[in-house]
């Protein structure tokens, strides 16, 4: 095995782990608009003692999806060196800006990262992060994987997405999404500017994980995204052993096999005010069945919501406090 690799100005030598922030900028804060400013992104490398694949593993994109988080700092402090053939690239925290202040977005310049791959080097940050971890990071890659969940005022049922580019790429896709033993599989999608399409369209397969329960830090999630990643890497070949199934998945019963859902009906408020339900993701719901109420201040109806579709609730919103146009809820089939 070549002693020679180096990624995002980082030298590895066989059967090593190393950390290391990825520096982005200069920005200039709009409060400081006269010093020059960097973000830090943190990331770890472990180069197994054989030859094998690169996957790159992200998360924090959305860091207030903090399971992804947690799962990859884990990973990054668990996998040894001695145990792995190729290279694992764990990038614990992409949006460490949003991070600090407990939002979704870059605070900086207002972007969500996820929709600006491949980025620009000469964009506002969000571009310029986008850029670099894409580029430096995301283009050396064999496969990947992408760390997601519900946004704060969400909840979802645990799934893992997959891209469509051109079909070798979906085929490879899909088959890494199989291998984390979610039960549920969302695709193939098409949406580009995010970080799986695009690298699908450069012949990277990969799985993006939806499991996070918004503004919180589950440890059930935690460990549904570490065990799907060690899953990807025995698939790849790159652990020991064969994926394992994994246990207690929401919305699913016992010998329960994968499900790939294709079409997606959304339904969305018209009016605000205090939303009443009972819906759970993973629930099954019929087209026009009534899921819940919002009422005024005084306590009278204003709006009654139905489902959009008949399926299985993907997606809804779980904070009471609802605007006109929100996404109630997201069912699937």
């Amino acid at each position: 095995m070549s002693s020679r690799f180096e990624i995002a100005r980082t030298k590895m030598e066989p059967g090593t782990k190393n950390r290391n922030y990825l520096r982005v900028g200069p920005y200039f804060h709009h409060k400081r608009a006269y010093i020059r400013r960097y973000v830090l992104i943190p990331f770890t490398i472990i180069r197994g003692r054989e030859h094998g694949p690169t996957l790159v593993q992200t998360a924090g994109c959305h860091p207030t999806e903090y399971a992804g988080i947690d799962a990859t700092i884990t990973l990054a402090n668990t996998i040894k060196p001695e145990d792995l053939k190729g290279t694992y690239i764990a990038v614990h925290c992409v949006n460490t800006l949003g991070f600090s202040e407990r939002t979704y977005l870059n605070p900086i310049d207002g972007k969500n990262i996820h929709e600006l791959y491949p980025g620009r080097a000469d964009g506002t940050i969000s571009e310029m992060i986008a850029y670099r971890l894409f580029n430096e990071i995301v283009l050396k890659a064999n496969y990947f994987l992408d760390c997601h969940g519900g946004d704060i005022h969400e909840s979802e049922i645990w799934s893992v997405i997959y891209h469509v580019a051109n079909d070798d790429a979906e085929k490879k896709s899909e088959a890494i999404a199989r291998a984390t033993g979610i039960t549920y599989i969302d695709g193939p999608k098409n949406r580009p500017g995010t970080m799986g399409m695009e690298a699908a369209k450069r012949g990277i397969p990969g799985a993006q994980f939806e499991i996070s329960s918004g503004d919180r830090l589950l440890p059930e999630e935690s460990s549904a995204i570490v065990n799907g990643t060690l899953n990807v890497l025995r698939h790849l070949k790159m652990l020991p052993g064969a994926p394992k199934p994994i246990q207690g998945q929401p919305g699913t019963v016992a010998g329960q096999e994968q499900e790939i859902w294709t079409s997606r009906a959304v339904g969305y408020f018209r009016h605000g005010g205090l939303y009443h339900t009972n819906v759970r993701p993973g629930d099954i719901l019929k087209e026009g069945q009534v899921i819940g109420t919002v009422t005024d201040w005084w306590g009278e109806v204003v709006e009654t919501i139905y489902s959009p579709g008949t399926g299985r609730v993907a997606q809804l919103i779980h904070n009471p406090v609802v605007l006109p146009g929100d996404t109630a809820i997201e069912v699937v089939s």
